[in-house]
């Protein structure tokens, strides 16, 4: 005969509880700040190209309406794309992970933080995506799926391939570890 387990629901002091600032949060890898910073260069440079080469076009006049555009979009192109790049270079390096061992957590931004954990054995299933420009400098973005949820939970970014490809590994062991431990 098997023991039966009885439900308890003991209530909790909050005062015990470990403060959410003792999480050891990892940043993400400094190749992924200036990918994206390069990214962001190129975007902005390649749109102030066209800008010139519409300015400097000697096929047909432009409309006096179009020129002022042109001349405004002349300065204003930098400067967005410089403010663009200074609140990314801020805002990835706000971008942080952390993995227990029951769960894994992802915080975020500058202004308003945003910290997500989801317990591992609530994970469906993991992603490892990669695009081009991630394949070429070895980093990888993890997407985590709940149980119960069409979308992913969350992604975290900008983790090199090796880590990235460990930590799902972990998340694929633990999760079936830790349903069994339940049963």
């Amino acid at each position: 005969m098997t023991e039966q387990s009885s439900f308890t629901n003991l209530q909790i002091n909050s005062e015990q509880l470990a403060p959410l600032a003792t999480l050891q949060l990892e940043p993400l890898a400094r190749s992924y700040r200036l990918l994206r910073q390069g990214v962001n260069a190129a975007v902005f440079t390649l749109l102030l190209l066209m800008v010139v080469l519409l300015w400097w076009q000697p096929w047909w006049a432009l409309p006096a309406n179009v020129l002022q555009l042109v001349e405004h979009a002349l300065w204003l192109l930098p400067l967005v794309g410089l403010l663009r790049a200074l609140f990314c270079w801020q805002a990835d390096k706000c971008k942080h992970f952390a993995l227990r061992e029951h769960d894994i957590s992802y915080s975020s931004g500058i202004f308003f933080r945003n910290i997500i954990t989801q317990p591992v054995v609530r994970v469906q299933h993991i992603e490892l995506k990669q695009g081009p420009l991630e394949r070429k400098a070895g980093l990888a973005r993890l997407q985590l799926f709940s149980a119960g949820g069409a979308l992913h939970t969350f992604e975290i970014p900008g983790l090199l391939l090796a880590q990235a490809q460990q930590i799902r590994q972990f998340v694929l062991q633990h999760k079936d570890a830790l349903q069994d431990e339940q049963q």
